[in-house]
């Protein structure tokens, strides 16, 4: 096995978890919106799952993305399938750590503060809910991309 054969391998499979648990943050979300306190400890699992397991797995992928992709001896800026993943990659940390993840903390500590039922927290939740599905879109975007290789 060659070292680029083992870097695929832990490419695919660090894309496999980090887009894997942004899709579970869905269900997270359907399943903590049946009860206050399922809700509150639903968006503390999604940030938890999110700072320690799929933003690191992002990172990466990054990394080995680019170092394959040197391996390989592609001109990242010449190869499509490699350079428009690279930009929505970017889009997409922009919006996670600029908007998604702060817009969670404030989340969670309206509902710790047991404000759910203002005007505030149902804009945050339908921030949230918008960046989310935006950033998971972007990733599942990226994934077809990289598979396709248009």
């Amino acid at each position: 096995m060659s070292f680029y054969q083992i870097l695929k391998f832990i490419h695919v499979f660090a894309v496999i978890i980090a887009v894997g648990f942004n899709f579970s943050y869905i269900i997270w979300m359907v399943k903590g919106k049946m009860e206050k306190n399922h809700l509150i400890f639903a968006l503390k699992g999604i940030r938890f799952m999110d700072g320690k397991v799929a933003n690191p797995c992002y990172g990466l992928i990054l990394i080995s993305g680019l170092t394959m992709a040197y391996i390989a001896d592609y001109n990242i800026l010449s190869v499509t399938w490699i350079l428009y993943p690279l930009i929505l990659f970017g889009i997409m940390g922009i919006l996670a750590f600029a908007v998604y993840s702060p817009t969670l903390k404030k989340q969670i500590s309206m509902l710790e503060n047991d404000t759910m039922d203002t005007p505030e927290y149902k804009a945050i939740e339908k921030k949230q809910m918008g960046i989310g599905a935006i950033l998971f879109l972007l990733a599942v975007t990226i994934v077809g991309m990289m598979v396709i290789k248009p």
